[in-house]
């Protein structure tokens, strides 16, 4: 087999946490369904290994932002149902049908022609009606969902596996409140009217921390960031245990002592003041680290703080160990993620950054390295 040569910068993904993540989570949720959501790469990491993991270990369901990315699901053998939670592009309808993708709509053109497909393939199109409670992006308003789903109820081929919302301010819970308020008359008024969905879901995973009502009386929870360890406030690390499932690291290629009054990087950004040691590292915004961390990241080396100085280049960026004992050339540096005893945390955003093709990712599964995917294949070891 083909040696896969692993660089000095790579992610590090543990599939192990991310499946207790997935199983605390089910937990909580009872016999309610989870949607696990894996969009934009599962967070950078690695939509078809997450989704393996996350439905042996409680998810029923995933949620996608792209038809592509359901696709791309459906190609790598993944049968559990998925939903698209944007909005399909005119001229996608085939092969939504095609690759039994839930699509959500809030239009009724689209819906119909949803129905002409599925009715020319023999088959029924899933759809999601999306109701907007106060986000004003996309969605139908409440005073007009009824005679929406009348009229969709009508059209031939078509099953509306689903009707949902979201919440714009999980951490306002006067106008989540408010929020779930609309869309549970909504609910109300479909069941006054006999409209029987399968799936009622509200629940992201701030909300589904922030307020149970968002969840208890539904069918269904959609989590995104939990699966991976995110936490959005302090508050849902007392309600929930998860742990951070990603490591950025990198290695200390270069070590100079420099003197006082030295300028560090492009534009002199950052000037000594006194005998500092600078380690080069082989890491830049060409692979996720963002140029917003010049002058103010924190990384670990030796299981200790150390910060960026300079501004961060396309390719290295610099970091001062002048109060670390020992660090030398080839000591692993964690960028973000856990090192000893140490926790360096990205910037929520900033975790999407890191999804680029030339940064190999090695997965860790039973407590140790399985399989690496790289610019050059995959290899399990």
């Amino acid at each position: 087999m083909m040696e896969l040569p692993i660089g000095p910068t790579y992610l590090e993904i543990n599939l192990d946490t991310i499946a207790s993540n997935t199983n605390n989570i089910k937990r909580l949720i009872g016999n309610k369904e989870l949607m696990a959501v894996v969009k934009g790469n599962a967070y950078t990491h690695d939509m078809i290994e997450v989704s393996k993991t996350v439905l042996k270990n409680g998810a029923s369901r995933l949620g996608v932002g792209r038809l592509e990315e359901g696709i791309y699901l459906r190609k790598a053998g993944i049968t559990a149902p998925i939903l698209n939670m944007c909005l399909n592009m005119e001229g996608q309808e085939r092969e939504i049908v095609k690759y039994d993708i839930a699509q959500t709509v809030c239009d009724l053109d689209t819906v119909h022609r949803l129905s002409c497909e599925a009715a020319k393939m023999n088959k029924s199109a899933k759809i999601h009606v999306k109701i907007d409670t106060g986000m004003g992006r996309i969605g139908i308003f409440p005073e007009d969902a009824l005679n929406f789903i009348s009229e969709v109820s009508a059209m031939q081929n078509i099953e509306i596996e689903g009707v949902y919302t979201h919440f714009a301010t999980p951490h306002d819970k006067e106008f989540m409140s408010y929020q779930l308020k609309l869309f549970s008359s909504v609910l109300k008024r479909l069941n006054q009217e006999g409209y029987s969905i399968p799936l009622k879901h509200c629940a992201s995973s701030e909300a589904f921390v922030a307020m149970p009502d968002t969840w208890e009386k539904f069918d269904m929870v959609r989590i995104g960031d939990l699966i991976y360890g995110v936490y959005n406030s302090e508050e849902e690390k007392d309600k929930i245990k998860v742990n951070f499932a990603q490591t950025f690291k990198t290695t200390i290629v270069f070590l100079k002592k420099l003197g006082p009054n030295t300028s560090i990087g492009y534009d002199r950004t950052y000037i000594t003041d006194k005998d500092t040691i600078i380690a080069t590292l082989p890491a830049g915004y060409n692979d996720g680290y963002t140029k917003l961390y010049s002058n103010n990241g924190i990384v670990l080396v030796r299981g200790k703080k150390a910060p960026v100085v300079g501004r961060v280049c396309a390719d290295q960026m610099m970091i001062d160990v002048t109060n670390i004992q020992d660090a030398k050339v080839g000591d692993e540096v964690v960028l973000w993620g856990r090192q000893g005893n140490e926790t360096v945390l990205p910037v929520y955003d900033y975790i999407f950054m890191g999804d680029k093709q030339r940064v190999p990712k090695v997965f860790i599964k039973n407590n140790k390295p399985w399989k690496v995917k790289s610019i050059f294949g995959e290899k399990v070891f």
